[in-house]
């Protein structure tokens, strides 16, 4: 799954958006965002802003979350 998280991060530098940005939009702090791109939490609210951000559903950047 590395990969993944390589295509997310790399997605959302192609977009110009930071964890810290998603973070801040959510009240969370930035290892919180960081944890869920890298599979080690999975929050659905994280997961959907990232998703919401990134212009895709849930599914097409977790897929089987």
């Amino acid at each position: 799954m590395p990969n993944m998280k390589v295509n997310i991060q790399q997605e959302l530098s192609e977009k110009k958006i930071t964890q810290r940005s998603i973070a801040r939009m959510l009240g969370v702090k930035p290892s919180s965002v960081h944890n869920v791109i890298t599979l080690k939490r999975s929050t659905p609210r994280i997961r959907q802003a990232i998703a919401l951000a990134l212009g895709k559903t849930v599914e097409e950047i977790f897929p089987g979350k």
